[in-house]
């Protein structure tokens, strides 16, 4: 039974995919693409690996599939494998294709082999295939590409495959055949293709496909380069011309070994989309009798053949430069075997020994291959659309004529008829057709216009009354400037007075500031002496006190005195005689003077008295008067810091008040400028209104 599913070799990375449709422009078989949505899916069972969307992405949202992961891991774990080396390796790692053969073994590869060795065999097997069925035509099959194509797209050309198995499966079958001790080994085959592992899925034979690409990712991940490692032979005898393989043509340039005319009856032919649109028709041609032209078809999917396969890094490298190294190989191969000498006889010499080796490893009926007509899989995918079908998708694609036929290919398909076919299997979208765009755009673009035209009437009938209003408005606006103005300059002038008054009340407090400050001096002055006048009075009053004392003293003096006198004047009786007589005299003056002596101190002790009183009542009336004094400097103090207040809060008025000034004027410059600016407003007014009268009769 057919295995529908076919082994996922290419891998889309949808967030970075943009629909450009660029993939399904390059797809040879389109319909494995599914543009319906905001990014490209992919039906890898209608895939047939060619790898080209994977150049043509230029976002990264294509990449490549194999087996290189499974393959590390299996052979790290000591899986017995060997490897089969295909001959694009020459054309890769910078010709140092023998070097590889020592990073396998180093990886622990058993052993390795060249198929370009199978792809000798696989010239015996066409020979011997041509020489007994005599086919009208032998296409060739070692491309599993073009294999996958014929297989599910042109199955009338199945029967025109040579049934041969391709180089790599001969030499699969050659290790297994004539190589004993590799029997239960797996096979790693090191591969410029992506596509060979379908090979190997439908012919039961290898395990691994590994891309040089991948190769070359390890390499530059572990930190080598090819050059680090040894050289190392295969382990299989070396190739012939065979090595050519790979390249364009290479196929009929080692059958030229044997037929030097091989080229005047072989097509040559590769790259899409010409070796597609070659095998699309032939089938066709051969039917009308038109074709075959050449018995042979050497064909391969890829421009620069293997060499420049999707499993490569050569992609935008000049052919030149690729098949150089494969051209150095093959003359040393050729001269390795003496095939190119010049001596016919030792030429012949060296093909039968040459042909002999190859013998050796190739038996009849072994290196067979047979082909699956898998058809009913695209059948079953993609449906062929009824006329009633077409019809309706052209009309919803808007596709009225044959002239809206355009074929431009910008949808990403070769005809109108792909993308009708694949809008009616929801592969695609109307939305990615040039015309159904441009048509959109025309009608988008009318309704557009219409609605644009209907805005602009209500925009012109919305804008002339707000235009109206606001005219109103400006009008009015423009008498408030006007009177504002005259308000600004009234108030102009009475701040203007205000800071006049304020300036001269400032005068005025600058005036008793300077009256206060007299004030005050003479205050302390005042106080000053107030406080000497009574420290003279305390002065007086205690010298008062002495003079009272001493007064008391007189009299007591005065009394003594006068008891002297009484005395002398008893002694004078008592004497008698004329001593007596003169003394009572004496005694007499001397009470007499202490009589006024007495008096006299009495008088003055009453003078004192008054006086001390007077002085007394002097110095509390002076106590009282500096008390007064100090209430006064106290109230000159509290009066001095209030003018002080005042005047700082006069001057800050009056600054402000010139701000106030500054304000208004800079106010009077821009309701000028307003009243300006608002009659310029009415004139680009009404230059509007104009506008919107032109613009409404234009649409």
């Amino acid at each position: 039974m057919l295995n529908n599913k076919l082994t996922p070799v290419i891998k889309i990375l949808q967030e970075k995919c943009v629909n450009c449709c660029r993939c399904i422009a390059v797809c040879p078989v389109k319909m494995c693409n599914n543009g319906s949505g905001n990014a490209v899916e992919f039906n890898s069972d209608l895939c047939i690996g060619c790898g080209e969307c994977i150049r043509a992405c230029g976002h990264g949202a294509r990449i490549r599939l194999d087996d290189f992961e499974t393959f590390i891991q299996d052979v790290q774990s000591g899986i017995m494998i060997v490897a089969i080396v295909a001959p694009a390796i020459a054309a890769s790692f910078n010709g140092e294709y023998l070097k590889i053969n020592g990073l396998l073994k180093n990886l622990g590869i058993k052993a390795v082999f060249d198929v370009s060795f199978g792809a000798e065999l696989t010239i015996k097997s066409y020979i011997s295939y041509m020489r007994k069925a005599k086919p009208k035509i032998t296409i060739a099959q070692p491309c599993p590409t073009l294999v996958s194509y014929i297989e599910m797209y042109r199955p009338e050309l199945i029967k025109y495959l040579a049934p041969a198995d391709s180089p790599m499966m001969h030499t699969m079958k050659m290790i297994r055949r004539f190589y004993p001790s590799y029997v239960n080994h797996k096979f790693a085959v090191i591969s410029p293709c992506l596509s060979k592992r379908r090979e190997f899925d439908e012919v039961g034979i290898g395990d691994y496909n590994v891309t040089f690409h991948s190769l070359e990712q390890y390499l530059e991940k572990i930190g080598k380069r090819i050059e680090e490692y040894p050289s190392v032979p295969y382990d299989n005898p070396p190739a012939e011309r065979a090595v050519l393989f790979s390249a364009p043509g290479g196929l009929m340039r080692t059958v030229e070994r044997y037929d030097s005319d091989i080229t005047s009856h072989t097509r040559k032919i590769e790259g899409a989309p010409e070796v597609y649109h070659y095998l699309a028709r032939l089938d066709n041609a051969i039917q009308k009798g038109k074709a075959p032209v050449y018995e042979l078809v050497d064909c391969l999917n890829c421009t620069m053949g293997c060499n420049g396969g999707p499993g490569t890094t050569n992609h935008g490298k000049h052919i030149d430069e690729i098949e150089q190294a494969v051209e150095k190989r093959n003359k040393e191969m050729q001269k390795y075997y003496g095939t190119a000498e010049k001596s016919k006889f030792h030429t012949s010499m060296a093909k039968k020994k040459l042909d002999k080796i190859i013998s050796a490893y190739w038996e009849e009926g072994l290196y067979t291959r047979s082909y699956v007509n898998r058809s009913d899989i695209f059948k079953k995918a993609v449906k062929v659309p009824e006329e009633s079908d077409i019809e309706r998708i052209h009309k919803q694609m808007h596709k009225k004529s044959k002239s809206d036929i355009l074929d431009c290919g910008s949808c990403g398909y070769n005809s109108c008829e792909q993308m009708t076919v694949a809008v009616y299997n929801g592969l695609n979208k109307p939305e990615n057709c040039r015309h159904f765009i441009n048509i959109e755009r025309h009608i988008l673009g009318e309704q557009h216009k219409k609605e644009l035209n209907s805005t602009i009437n209500k925009v012109y009938d919305q804008a002339v009354d707000e235009m109206n209003k606001s005219f109103t408005g400006i009008e009015t606006l423009t008498g408030h400037i006007n009177e504002t103005a005259e308000q600004v300059l009234m108030s102009s002038a009475s701040i203007t007075d205000i800071i006049e008054n304020i300036t001269s009340t400032l005068q005025t407090l600058e005036q008793n500031a300077e009256t206060v400050e007299k004030l005050t001096k003479s205050s302390e002055e005042g106080r000053s002496r107030l406080a000497e006048i009574s420290e003279l009075a305390a002065s007086v009053s205690l010298r008062s006190d002495m003079l009272i004392e001493a007064s008391k003293i007189i009299g007591d003096i005065s009394q003594e005195t006068s008891i002297l006198g009484m005395n002398a004047a008893i002694e004078a009786a008592h004497a008698g005689g004329a001593a007596g007589s003169g003394f009572a005299v004496v005694a007499g003056q001397i009470r007499n003077l202490a009589d006024n002596s007495g008096k006299q101190a009495g008088e003055i002790g009453k003078i004192l008295k008054d006086i001390k009183t007077l002085i007394d009542n002097s110095t509390r009336s002076s106590a009282r008067a500096q008390e007064q004094f100090d209430i006064i400097m106290a109230l000159v103090n509290t009066v001095q810091k209030e003018e002080l207040h005042i005047k700082n809060a006069v001057e800050t008025e009056s600054t402000n008040g010139r701000d106030v000034i500054a304000v208004l004027n800079e106010v009077n410059t821009l309701i000028s400028k307003i009243k300006s600016e608002s009659s310029e407003l009415l004139v680009s007014g009404q230059t509007v209104l104009n506008e919107l009268k032109i613009l409404k009769g234009s649409v």
